[in-house]
Formats: C-alpha cells, structure tokens, sequence
C-alpha cells in the first residue's frame, strides 16, 4: 500500500514537473512576446519568468522621465501585483533573422488613452525555446497627440 502510494505521488511529480517545462516553450518570437503580454495584463510575476531568460536585462524611462533598471527577478516582482490591467496592448512589429529577433509593443492606457510604453524586446531561440533576452521601454503621454 506504502509502496504504491510513493509510485503514485512520483508519477504525479514526474507529471507536474514536464508540464511547467513544457508551458514555457515557446515555437516562435511571437509566443513568448505574447507570454510577455499576458503576464503584465494579469500582474503574474510568474508568467514574466517563462517569458524571459534569467539573464535578461530590463531597462526603462517611466512617467517620471526617471530611468529604471531590472534584472528577471526584480521585474517578474514588480509585476506581481495579480491585478488585471485594463491597457490595449499590440504587438506593433516583429523582425526574425535565424535564431534571434526583436519586437515592439504599444501599451496604451487611461480613461482618455492617455498613457502609453513602447517596448522594444530582443528574443532569442536557445536551441529548446524562444525567450525574450533584453527589454527596453519608453514612457510617452498621449494627451497632447
């Protein structure tokens, strides 16, 4: 009885663990963009970490004009807020050359669409999976356009 039920706790295990590897393999550029944009729309800090590699860099002038710097982890714990956030986003562009390409990404928020980012991310295949290696990001206000 001990026995089968250690057999069937690994084979659980063994399940969960290859199915969080294979959410965060990503076929294409647009795939982990889209994790990207996913996981800032529902505040998961989580979704930021299969989108990005460990060693992505995040850089960005905010509302303030103040430039701020991340690295993953404190990026994906900013983000973790579990709120919806209620901004159009788009994938604007997206370039591919082999194993390496780059997107950009219109955030635009606020009552009167006033707010917006331009993100600029450069996305890379490590030979399993594409993930988004840097992020740069430019604060704009709308309300003048």
């Amino acid at each position: 009885m001990l026995k089968t039920f250690i057999y069937t706790a690994l084979l659980f295990s063994l399940l969960l663990i290859s199915s969080a590897v294979k959410s965060h393999d990503y076929a294409t550029p647009e795939d982990a963009v889209n994790a990207y944009i996913q996981a800032v729309k529902t505040g998961s800090g989580e979704l930021v970490k299969m989108a990005f590699q460990a060693s992505a860099s995040i850089q960005y002038y905010n509302q303030e004009g103040e430039f701020k710097q991340f690295t993953r982890e404190e990026f994906a714990n900013a983000v973790n807020t579990g709120n919806e956030w209620d901004a159009s986003i788009n994938i604007t562009s997206v370039r591919k050359s082999g194993f390496a390409a780059n997107a950009t990404v219109e955030f635009v928020w606020g009552k009167q669409q006033q707010h917006a980012y331009t993100d600029y991310l450069n996305i890379i295949y490590d030979g399993k999976s594409w993930h988004i290696s840097d992020k740069v990001a430019q604060y704009k206000s709308l309300k003048d356009n």
